[in-house]
């Protein structure tokens, strides 16, 4: 029986071994929404993909659904988001890798939210520890926001109606509001029940 093979571009979420060498990686793709795919034998020393499969990689990733779920069967980087990044960004990574986690479905394709996500971590590259918590603030609203939790109004319009523009202009609006703009993803996350 043979497979199709599906390839499109990804962001390495997160990963969790299993058996002795293998893992579960948890990637948010920009066609078929956040999906769980094993690697066989990604931790031995003698893998070709394991470079590839790091954390917060931006990668071109091709896998198959068999019947026990997706298998990675090759992979390219494209970039890495953490290896390649200043220490204080780290931290902004994984608080924004568990907002999607949690809250985006598997196999739900969210091209925007992919989109966001990754024109907002190459620009995280760029910014001061300072101005990392209102990129965070920025970013996990806009993710709200398609996901239908965060509604257009006076308190958002400005920061939703081009959701790919990242500037630190943007960044300081964040700060004057950030009450109002913390206020909103509260409540949007307590809704959500997660």
């Amino acid at each position: 029986m043979s497979y199709h093979i599906y390839t499109t571009e990804g962001i390495i979420l997160k990963w969790k071994p299993f058996g002795e060498a293998n893992i579960f990686l948890y990637i948010l793709t920009r066609d078929l929404g956040l999906i769980v795919a094993g690697a066989r034998s990604l931790r031995l020393s003698s893998s070709k993909l394991r470079s590839a499969l790091q954390d917060y990689a931006h990668i071109s990733v091709s896998c198959v659904r068999g019947k026990n779920g997706w298998k990675v069967i090759n992979v390219v980087e494209i970039e890495n988001f953490f290896f390649n990044y200043p220490l204080h960004s780290h931290k902004t990574l994984s608080q924004v890798a568990f907002v999607l986690l949690k809250m985006i479905p598997e196999e739900s394709p969210h091209k925007e939210i992919f989109q966001i996500v990754v024109s907002g971590f190459q620009f995280l590259k760029s910014l001061s520890k300072e101005e990392v918590i209102n990129f965070e603030i920025l970013v996990v609203l806009r993710i709200l926001h398609q996901l239908g939790y965060v509604e257009h109004g006076k308190d958002t319009d400005f920061f939703l109606k081009n959701k790919e523009e990242w500037n630190k202009s943007i960044l300081e609006k964040i700060f004057q509001n950030k009450k109002n703009i913390i206020g909103l993803i509260n409540k949007a996350l307590k809704e959500s029940h997660l």
